[in-house]
């Protein structure tokens, strides 16, 4: 049997991982370039604190270090427009020839994955661990100009058996041709100086400025002065800790919950939509180092809250940083800092989870996760309107479920209204009715309440009562062992509030976990303009009878009608109309369905009535109706 070492070729990867194909911005030299200096301070400061004094009490240790200068770590960048060399130096532990030959000139071999970083056993997580930060230069540069000096700490730890080389080194590499020259240099102070001529196309973009406002961009925390100066302008960074801006927790509908534990600092938002101008976008940082750009790839916002935001930085390495640091793995760290932001929710609304409704979905979006702590708290929160035990009560989804868990049910879905009515008029029916059904629920959260019943839910169908108008969903569920939502998630079927390349006025769904209710297209013309009008009761009344003369007739698809029917059934309620229900609700939506309409509106309107409200250009045609919706 052959065999054969498999091998990067060098003429391809580095031009690959030198250009915006694999960085996301071309500014990100500043930030990998000040990465390395950080990690070169903290290595030489983390040396420092142990230099000889590892089993010295205090007091001789304290003397020690009286022997050695404190350290100070130190970082400049200064740019010359002139000349546009950009040069980064540093006063940290510094290169020697060993490093220049097996780490800065194999790409990615890190020292800080090395078993000599390792053999020093310091307790610090250094940001830089992929070994090829320094190839980012070249996507503003065709040469990168190294000098260095290693600092004689390195040598001091009480375990080093292999003494590391001092002698100051001078490199330059040319990214074309793939290869570093160098020369032991004459520098006298220990750390590492980068400078790079910025091609000139990048140039004019750069001065004091940009530079400031990268590293702001990047960097939620400073722990060494930035020393910058750009001709004849300079300034000094320094974030020490993590400064949050927390918005004004005061407001009603705005729920800030700080986070401070051993890996999260910052907070989470929770508000109304009329808040959201108080928040910018979300963002994650990793040890003080922004994560990515787009944090809505990384999927950490709960589905089932409409309006939530996020400033977080993780204190340590936790995260699993994409090789470009552009974002984060999609692997087991990403779902665990999933669950834990979701475990923060759960404590902050656990002991009163009513509070947390008036922030969650409809039930428009998806209520049920893949987590089953959050769809306990979600399930707590929802409340529903429903009909027991002769009473209306609202309560949470939750307990109604626990309610009849043990038992098979029958559940009848129904407007409140056209319930009020069903029971004032007609009581003899209602009362065959009311004695078939557990329990009826009402339209508020009605989605919600579906999503969670999924899993339980055998039969649905939609059914037109005996007495005119009354139309209801007739459920069967079987409850009899308790399920977990969580596995049937994708069996409810969300429908979408509009069509951007539909036309159609309204849709209807025929799942069978979706009771019937007109989806209305915002998008529709005529949709657009009925909605402007709302205002005027006239107008609603007319929305209305146009929206149940539609469901009336989907239903009842046996028979013929002719004309647009102001039958009454919730309008009777809800626009104390005194017109009772006297007709049998059997029609169709015949082919002429959309000329009724327009009758409908030309007989109830007047000429200054319909300039009045707009409506001038109302106008229905074939083209508006109806689509039946199903999942793909």
């Amino acid at each position: 049997m052959k065999s054969i070492d498999v091998e990067l070729g060098k003429s391809n990867m580095l031009p690959l991982i030198a250009s915006q194909q694999f960085y996301a911005s071309w500014k990100v030299f500043i930030r990998e370039l000040l990465l390395n200096a950080m990690d070169a301070c903290n290595v030489r400061q983390a040396l420092e604190w142990s230099w000889g004094t590892e089993f010295l009490e205090m007091e001789q240790a304290s003397q020690m270090r009286d022997v050695r200068a404190i350290y100070e770590p130190r970082i400049d960048i200064t740019y010359s427009s002139d000349t546009r060399l950009f040069t980064i130096e540093d006063n940290g532990i510094g290169i020697n020839e060993y490093d220049l030959e097996h780490f800065i000139a194999q790409i990615g071999a890190s020292y800080y994955t090395s078993t000599d970083f390792f053999n020093q056993q310091l307790k610090y997580e250094p940001y830089s661990h992929y070994g090829i930060g320094i190839c980012s230069c070249f996507t503003v540069s065709k040469a990168v100009l190294i000098e260095s000096k290693k600092d004689k700490v390195i040598n001091t730890a009480w375990n080093i058996s292999n003494p590391q080389d001092t002698a100051p080194v001078m490199a330059k590499w040319f990214g074309e041709s793939g290869q570093i020259e160098y020369v032991i240099s004459q520098k006298k102070t220990p750390g590492t100086r980068i400078s790079i001529p910025v091609k000139p196309s990048y140039a004019p973009y750069i001065d004091l400025d940009f530079i400031v406002e990268t590293i702001k961009h990047y960097m939620l925390t400073l722990p060494i002065p930035v020393n910058i100066r750009c001709d004849t302008r300079e300034v000094c960074l320094s974030q020490p800790k993590a400064k949050w801006n927390y918005p004004m927790n005061e407001l009603v509908g705005m729920n800030i919950i700080r986070v401070d534990n051993s890996l999260l600092e910052g907070y989470v938002a929770i508000y109304h939509p009329k808040h959201k101008g108080y928040f910018h976008k979300s963002t994650l940082y990793q040890q003080g180092v922004l994560v990515s750009d787009a944090t809505d790839i990384l999927g950490l916002a709960p589905s089932w809250i409409d309006n939530f935001s996020y400033q977080l930085n993780i204190k340590k390495r936790f995260l699993n940083i994409s090789i470009s640091r552009d974002g984060a793995a999609f692997d087991e760290k990403l779902i665990e800092l999933r669950q834990y932001i979701g475990q923060i929710i759960i404590d902050a609304f656990g002991q009163s989870p009513l509070t947390l409704g008036q922030y969650l979905s409809d039930g428009r979006k998806r209520l049920v996760c893949e987590y089953e702590a959050e769809n306990e708290l979600v399930s707590r929160a929802v409340q529903v309107l429903v009909y027991i035990k002769e009473r209306e009560v609202e309560v949470p989804v939750r307990t109604v479920i626990n309610g009849f868990i043990g038992r098979k049910i029958k559940i009848a879905f129904m407007q409140r209204a056209l319930f009020a009515h069903y029971r004032e008029n007609y009581p003899y029916d209602y009362g065959q009715f009311i004695d078939k059904y557990d329990i009826i629920v009402f339209e508020q959260n009605i989605r919600a309440f579906w999503q969670f019943m999924t899993p339980y839910i055998t039969s649905m169908e939609y059914v037109m009562g005996d007495m005119p108008g009354i139309i209801y969903t007739d459920v069967s569920a079987d409850l009899t062992v308790a399920k977990t939502a969580a596995s049937f998630r994708n069996d409810y079927v969300l429908r979408p509030e509009y069509y951007d390349l539909d036309p159609v006025f309204c849709l209807v769904s025929n799942e069978l976990t979706d009771p019937m209710e007109l989806v209305i297209n915002t998008h529709n013309r005529n949709a657009m303009l009925l909605q402007r009008a709302e205002k005027y009761k006239k107008v609603r009344i007319a929305r209305a009878v146009i929206i149940e003369n539609i469901k009336q007739r989907i239903l009842g698809n046996a028979s013929r009608w002719n004309s647009i029917i102001d039958f009454g059934g919730e309008l009777v309620h809800q626009y104390e109309l005194e017109k009772p229900m006297s007709l049998q609700a059997q029609w169709c939506l015949e082919r002429d369905f959309p000329d009724e309409i327009n009758a409908y509106i030309a007989k109830i309107f007047t000429d200054r009535e319909i300039a009045d409200y707009g409506l001038t250009s109302l106008y229905f045609t074939r083209k508006d109706f109806i689509k039946w919706w199903m999942a793909p």
